[in-house]
C-alpha cells in the first residue's frame, strides 16, 4: 500500500524516489498520486515526506482538486523561460530537470526510478549530478495489497465484467444453430469478431475498457490456452466456448479478470467432468489461501484436486501437452498482472492481497476449460469478489 512507501524506499535503498510522464498511461504514476490527466508531470518523494508534484500551474491547480497530493512544484516559470529565449525541446526538457533536481531533491542521493522511466529523463538526470536505481520491484510491492479504496473499484470492476458477461450469455444461448452447427446471431454466423464488438460496447456501457484485447477462443482453438481467438472464427454448437474479459474502469483505471468457459447445445460426458473437476480445482485452490501462506499452496490443492479426478497438471507431470498447462493465476489491480504471482515459487500470501484464480483444462480434440474468480484475502481466508455463476450449459 501507500503507506509502505518509505520503508521500501529503505528496504531498497534508494534516498529518494522519481516519477515521470502522463498518469493515464503510468500505472505507477497514478498509484502514486491518484491524479489522472494526459499531461505530462513528475512525482518527487523523500523519506518521512509525502509525495509532491511538479507541473505547470495549470496542471497543479487541476491536481489540487482531483488528486491525493497536498504539495506542489511550479514548472511555468521554466516553460516562460523557454519561450523567451526559444530554447529548443531537448534544451527545455533539460532545464526542467535541472529545476527538480535542484530544488527539490537531495544532493548525493540514489534516486528509485521505475523501469518504464523515459530513456531521455534518465539521461538528463545524470547530467544534472543524479545517480538512479530502478526499483520496480518496489512498486509491485507496494501495489500487491489493496486498501479499501482500491478494494472497491475492483469490485466495481467485477460488476462492469458481469454485465458484460450476462449480454455476452444473452446472445449465445439466444443463437440459432445452422448448417456444420455455426451459431446464428441475427441471421448472420456467430464469429469471434462479432462476440468482441458486443464485449467491448458491453464494457463501455458500463464505464470499463478493454486494456487488452479480450479472450474469446471456440472449440479445439480453446487448447490453446493463450489462443485470444481470430475475429473471423466461427462459434459452434455443443463445443466449449472460452471467453476471458479483464477490463479496466475508465476512471478509477482498476481491473477485474473473470472467465467463463460457455456451452451451446449438448455437453458430452468427458466435457461435463472436465467443469466439474476445474471447479472443484477452482474452490480448493481458494480454500487454501491464507494470511501468512503461500502461492504454491494454492496450486498444490489445485493440482492435488484435479488428480483426485483423474487429470494431470503440468507442474506435476513434466512434458504433457494436455491438461492443466499454465500458472494459476496473478494479482490484478492498475494492471492486469501484479503481484502475487500463484506459481510453485513460494511467495507469500498478505492480507488485502487481490488475485484472479484461473485453473484449467485443455484437449486438442475437445478444446478448453477454464473458470477464472477474483479474490480478496481476508483474516478469514479468500473472499471470492466474483459473483457471476460458473457454468453456462445453455
Amino acid at each position: 500500500m501507500l503507506e509502505d512507501l518509505d520503508k521500501l524506499m529503505e528496504k531498497y535503498e534508494v534516498g529518494a524516489l522519481f516519477l515521470e510522464g502522463i498518469s493515464i498511461h503510468k500505472p505507477n504514476l497514478f498509484y502514486v498520486t491518484r491524479f489522472l490527466t494526459v499531461d505530462n508531470c513528475f512525482y518527487v518523494k523523500t523519506p518521512g515526506k509525502p509525495g509532491l508534484i511538479a507541473a505547470t500551474e495549470l496542471v497543479c491547480d487541476r491536481a489540487r482538486k482531483l488528486s491525493a497530493i497536498k504539495e506542489y512544484h511550479s514548472l511555468t516559470p521554466i516553460f516562460e523561460k523557454a519561450v523567451r529565449d526559444k530554447m529548443e525541446r531537448r534544451e527545455m526538457e533539460r532545464a526542467l530537470i535541472a529545476d527538480i533536481t535542484e530544488k527539490l531533491l537531495p544532493l548525493n542521493t540514489v534516486l528509485g526510478i521505475p523501469r518504464e522511466t523515459d530513456a531521455q529523463v534518465v539521461e538528463d538526470l545524470h547530467r544534472s549530478g543524479m545517480m538512479t536505481k530502478c526499483v520496480n520491484d518496489l512498486f509491485l510491492e507496494a501495489r500487491e495489497t489493496k486498501d479499501a479504496a482500491e478494494q472497491k473499484a475492483i469490485q466495481k470492476a467485477s460488476r462492469a465484467t458481469e454485465a458484460t458477461f450476462k449480454q455476452v450469455i444473452k446472445i449465445i444461448k439466444n443463437a440459432k444453430v445452422g448448417a456444420n452447427k455455426v451459431l446464428l446471431h441475427k441471421g448472420k454466423t456467430l464469429t469471434v469478431g462479432i462476440l468482441k464488438q458486443i464485449i467491448e460496447h458491453a464494457l463501455v456501457d458500463n464505464a470499463s475498457e478493454n486494456s487488452q484485447e479480450s479472450i474469446v477462443a471456440g472449440g479445439r482453438g480453446g487448447a490453446d490456452w493463450h489462443n485470444i481467438g481470430q475475429r473471423t472464427d466461427k462459434l459452434k454448437a455443443n463445443e466449449p466456448i472460452i471467453i476471458d474479459i479483464y477490463p479496466r474502469l475508465i476512471e478509477e483505471r482498476y481491473h477485474a479478470d473473470i472467465t467463463r468457459t460457455v456451452v451451446r447445445g449438448s455437453v458430452s460426458a468427458k466435457l461435463k467432468k472436465m467443469f466439474e473437476a476445474v471447479e472443484s480445482a477452482l474452490d480448493a485452490s481458494i480454500d487454501a489461501a491464507r494470511v501468512g501462506g503461500t502461492s504454491k499452496e494454492l496450486v498444490d490443492a489445485m493440482a492435488d484436486s484435479l488428480e483426485r479426478d483423474g487429470f494431470a497438471a503440468a507442474h506435476r507431470t513434466p512434458g504433457i501437452k494436455e491438461g492443466m498447462l499454465h500458472g494459476l493465476g496473478h494479482g490484478i489491480g492498475l494492471d492486469v498482472h501484479e503481484l502475487p504471482r500463484l506459481s510453485l515459487r513460494p511467495q507469500p500470501i498478505y492480507e488485502n492481497a487481490v488475485f484472479a484464480v484461473e485453473p484449467g483444462l485443455y484437449y486438442q480434440k475437445i478444446g478448453g476449460v477454464r473458470i477464472e474468480d477474483d479474490v480478496v484475502v481476508t483474516e478469514k481466508g479468500a473472499k471470492r469478489i466474483t459473483k457471476l455463476p460458473r457454468t453456462y450449459f445453455l
